[in-house]
């Protein structure tokens, strides 16, 4: 389907329930705006090797990580003399709109960054290397994008770190920078947990980046990114010595009772874990996606939870959504149907509380205006409302059924989603059509 407003599609799914079309509504952040090692050793999934920590999370009952744009650019005196004046140079081309240029400038940036010894970078190398990977990757296409952040998620890896998941570049050298240009004393620096966060956001771009053309390395750049969070919210310490019963009572809660460092947010946490789900969803391996859906939820909006902010209440809504979506792709049952309802009704009332809540003034730390927190809701609404009126046709509940359809396509219209609008109004006709005929 295509992309309904930058960042956002609906995705139909066709489940065994009368056959009747489900949505869901992913959410693809705009780059490095969004909630963002060892090559994985364990249990197989369709030819993705997972590690131990991972399969433990799925024991456990456990769908955007926040690298954001390093704000490097707010003051250039906190950087090199040798990488000033390019960077300098390529920012004022980007925001003039010349990306052409701007990509000259930052690749040489970049080049000579690699090539100094991480002292020269101090403090934070690792944020300020990564940060110039980042805004590369803005400039560039996504195959020099992919180079330079994969270049700077590997520099990473340090002497403790593991190595990268295998991926298909690995075949062919960088263009972005050769490998004898890189300053091999990046090999003995140790990244701190701020830094090894930012890691987590390089790959979880890399994921994304991958997704459109090889989804098992998609997979493994996420899996890798879920447990290298795991591991910096100290879960990853949790052992698998416990029967499955036990792991389940104290590990379903675990992630959303954790108390995080300051540099870590929620979104952190959660969007490798959501990113993760939708992909699982993506390829039917519901047995996976729905503990991923279920615990990013947990985390967005934990039980008894009292000011949560707007953003993570609309987040938590649309992943209630597409864990319903998921829901419905069972063999249809009463009890099936009213999980998946549940859900939906649930999501319903998520977003409707959002959207008396008192506005904030940042959208997921990601510094977006606070006018612009509620799109979430305001998209995932149509969606949700389109469900549950599919639902209730199923359960031959035709005028419940049209009245969804009909405040579906309303919002739908409201937020510019034609794709909805349409589906809605079709919905609307088959129902009309049904009621005639049972009349």
């Amino acid at each position: 389907m295509s992309a309904i407003r930058e960042g956002h599609r609906l995705v139909r799914r066709v489940n065994h329930l009368n056959s009747r079309p489900a949505w869901r509504l992913v959410t693809r952040p705009a780059a490095f705006r969004v909630f963002s090692s060892t090559t994985p050793t364990s249990s197989t999934t369709g030819g993705i090797r997972v590690s131990t920590l991972f399969t433990a999370l799925l024991a456990l009952g456990i769908g955007a990580t926040g690298l954001g744009l390093y704000e490097f650019y707010t003051s250039f005196t906190l950087w090199p003399e040798q990488v000033r004046g390019d960077l300098r140079a390529g920012i004022k081309a980007k925001n003039q709109g010349d990306l052409s240029l701007s990509e000259r400038y930052i690749t040489r940036a970049f080049q000579t960054a690699l090539s100094l010894p991480y002292q020269t970078l101090a403090p934070d190398p690792y944020l300020k290397i990564s940060g110039i990977a980042s805004l590369l990757s803005e400039v560039a296409s996504d195959r020099r994008a992919k180079d330079a952040l994969q270049t700077a998620w590997e520099l990473g890896a340090g002497p403790s770190n593991p190595t990268p998941p295998s991926t298909d570049s690995e075949k062919t050298p960088s263009p972005v920078v050769a490998e004898e240009a890189l300053e091999p004393g990046w090999s003995s620096y140790t990244l701190s947990d701020e830094e090894r966060l930012r890691r987590v956001a390089l790959a979880h771009k890399l994921g994304q980046l991958a997704s459109e053309r090889d989804v098992d390395e998609e997979e493994k750049w996420l899996i890798w990114a879920v447990e290298e969070v795991l591991r910096l919210s100290g879960l990853g310490k949790k052992k698998a010595d416990s029967d499955t019963n036990a792991k389940a009572r104290s590990g379903s809660s675990a992630l959303d009772e954790l108390e995080l460092p300051t540099w870590m947010s929620k979104a952190d946490l959660g969007a490798p874990l959501e990113a993760l789900g939708a992909l699982y969803a993506k390829k039917d391996k519901i047995e996976y996606a729905m503990p991923l859906y279920l615990q990013a939820i947990s985390l967005l909006l934990p039980p008894n939870a009292q000011n949560v902010p707007v953003e993570d209440r609309c987040r938590a809504a649309q992943i209630m959504n597409n864990l319903s979506e998921l829901i419905m792709r069972r063999p249809p049952t009463p009890e099936v149907r009213a999980q998946a309802e549940a859900w939906a009704r649930q999501a319903l009332g998520v977003i409707e509380r959002a959207q008396v809540q008192p506005r904030s003034s940042h959208w997921f730390g990601w510094g977006k205006p606070a006018e612009d927190e509620r799109e979430v809701c305001e998209q995932a609404l149509g969606v949700v409302l389109f469900n549950l009126g599919s639902l209730r046709e199923m359960s031959s509940d035709l005028d419940g059924a049209k009245e969804l359809f009909a405040k579906s396509a309303e919002q739908c219209g409201k937020v510019g989603i034609r794709e909805g609008v349409v589906e809605a109004q079709e919905a609307l006709r088959r129902v009309d059509k049904a009621k005639k005929v049972g009349q």
